[in-house]
């Protein structure tokens, strides 16, 4: 009888021991973790105005005495890194943005280096709808492939925008020595061209190559997501998530007040991951300007093009509220590591997440400086471990209050030893055995009832 006893003791020893480490396999992540010690960021560049690489002399002057060059004007908003230079785009919000996109080298010539059009003068041609018109943000993928954001309506910020030429997704080889521009107008019924606003994209080289991009429209808010196979694109809406909260429109920076009821703006990729059913899946993080929380939806769900035709609330289910920041957000951007890397406007601060943690823990403020750090709006990674923030003090520009006597400009540099998340490691689908590890605890139960049952007889 005491043999009897110990054998169904080391069995239900045993039993329990493997109920606990299935269990623990099951819920145990597979995104890597990551800790990163960020040196303090530095100043590279800074402009009080931002001037241009010109044909001639007479040329610039032809610009301005036509006010096709308004210096105060031209606002820096995106950024981005290939090769040996940083791409820079200015949106064409005002009259007098003579190239909306355009490069400077990243190895430092001067601090102030005046900007080149690309590809060329010609293909930033205002009014001519093959040229590039109105790109707030761009995205350089895995293979080289620049994607561009053309609005293709400029004058966003007047009494009267111009929608002659149709919203755009443009594609650019970057390797080609040609550099031509593969122009893909969105449908109308995806995205109106009267009341849309391309801001900003995320770029997912699986599948057919995907690009997430945020729509914040004042009227249709959305995330658009356009599939580069068959170019074919759709729009997913969620009023709760993407829409201004009237509790985060103002904004107080520097003495300035400025109200943005701006709708979803800035937006991250997440690293692949094995899902519960052993599929590949990635989190998409997005938040309107105008709030003060980080939300989270599936990569997979908005490839459900079956979802766009419902409407409003359709993503309502799948959305993810990770929680609040201490203020609002412009840009974003993710590492290949899964760091989230965005800015808090309103206290002159750079943040960073590690997205395996928890997002109540896991933010910590990397950089604070009220005089340097004056609207951090967009982020990149180079090749050599860095990441580059562009700040360009919105809420002047918005208020028609730049004074060209000071510094509206900056790119701030910090040796993070990150690379982008378009570098970010493919994960392989698990196939699931006959007993996998969601089945193992079901089972482990069951005989632990049996052996009781045994044991009690």
């Amino acid at each position: 009888m005491r043999h009897t006893l110990t054998s169904l003791s080391m069995m239900i020893a045993l039993v329990l021991f493997a109920a606990v480490a299935a269990a623990a396999a099951q819920n145990k992540t597979t995104l890597p973790k990551t800790d990163i010690n960020p040196q303090q960021f530095r100043v590279i560049y800074e402009w009080n105005a931002i001037d241009f690489e010109w044909t001639s002399p007479e040329d610039r002057e032809a610009y301005l005495n036509t006010s096709q060059y308004i210096p105060q004007n031209v606002l820096i908003s995106g950024i981005n890194f290939y090769g040996e230079n940083l791409f820079l785009t200015m949106p064409r919000m005002l009259a007098g943005v003579p190239a909306t996109l355009a490069t400077i080298p990243i190895q430092q010539v001067n601090t102030a280096p005046k900007l080149k059009p690309f590809p060329s003068w010609a293909d930033n041609a205002i009014g001519n709808c093959n040229a590039l018109q109105f790109v707030q943000n761009i995205e350089i993928d895995r293979n080289g492939i620049m994607w561009i954001l053309d609005n293709g309506r400029v004058g966003t910020l007047t009494q009267n925008p111009d929608p002659k030429c149709p919203p755009s997704i443009v594609l650019i080889d970057l390797k080609s020595e040609k550099l031509e521009m593969e122009r893909i107008p969105f449908p109308p019924e995806t995205v109106n061209p009267n009341t849309t606003y391309l801001n900003d994209l995320v770029v997912d080289n699986r599948d057919g190559d995907y690009a997430y991009i945020t729509d914040n429209s004042a009227v249709d808010p959305g995330i658009i997501v356009f599939r580069r196979s068959d170019k074919r694109s759709w729009k997913l809406r969620d009023g709760k998530s993407m829409r201004a909260a009237n509790d985060a429109t103002f904004f107080r920076i520097n003495g300035t007040t400025v109200n943005l009821p701006v709708n979803i703006d800035g937006i991250a990729l997440g690293p692949q991951y094995v899902t519960e059913d052993g599929k590949v899946d990635r989190k998409i993080y997005y938040s309107p300007l105008a709030s003060f929380h980080l939300y989270a939806i599936n990569a997979s769900v908005l490839q459900n093009e079956s979802l766009a035709p419902w409407g409003d609330g359709a993503l309502q289910p799948y959305v993810i509220d990770l929680g609040t920041k201490a203020s609002q957000t412009d840009g974003m951007k993710m590492d290949s590591a899964g760091n989230l890397y965005y800015g808090l406007l309103g206290i002159a601060s750079i943040a960073e997440w590690n997205s395996t943690l928890d997002f109540h823990v896991g933010q910590r403020t990397i950089a604070r400086d009220s005089n340097y750090i004056q609207w951090v709006d967009r982020f990149t990674f180079d090749d050599k471990g860095n990441v580059y923030v562009i700040i360009n003090r919105l809420y002047n520009f918005v208020k028609n209050q730049l004074s060209l006597d000071e510094v509206n400009y900056r790119i701030l540099r910090s040796h993070t030893g990150s690379k982008s998340y378009v570098f970010g490691e493919d994960v392989t689908p698990v196939m699931k055995p006959a007993y996998d590890a969601a089945t193992v605890p079901t089972l482990g139960a069951s005989l632990l009832a049996l052996a009781l049952a045994h044991l009690l007889a």
